[in-house]
């Protein structure tokens, strides 16, 4: 009976750290589009916050058409640094380099 309860003990300990180790995969930086839509869009879709600063609107090639040759690389220091009127990270303090990328790529991809 012991041997059968230590062994239970052990499939328990790994089925626990599974599950741990999927739900890390799953809280993963999230996608270009998701941080898109909850830090960039404001300005990036052509609505109010675009209209005082400017901002290229996603999914327009014009709009696109002298930053897309810049790169992704290189527009992601603009952003976060900050370029013309968009403040550095474009006010996304909580947004890691990683996923300004991943939101520039998005932006990049939308707007060829």
């Amino acid at each position: 009976m012991r041997y059968i309860r230590s062994q239970l003990a052990v499939f328990i300990c790994l089925a626990t750290l599974s599950i741990a180790a999927t739900a890390g995969d799953n809280a993963a930086e999230p996608s270009g589009e998701t941080v898109f839509k909850a830090h960039c869009a404001n300005c990036h879709t052509g609505g109010f916050g675009g209209f005082f600063t400017g901002a290229p609107k996603v999914g327009s090639q014009k709009d696109w058409k002298e930053l897309t040759p810049k790169g992704v690389d290189a527009l992601t220091v603009n952003t976060v640094t900050g370029i013309g009127d968009m403040a550095p990270r474009g006010e996304c303090t909580t947004c890691t380099d990683e996923e300004i990328r991943s939101a520039v790529e998005y932006m990049l991809e939308k707007s060829r």
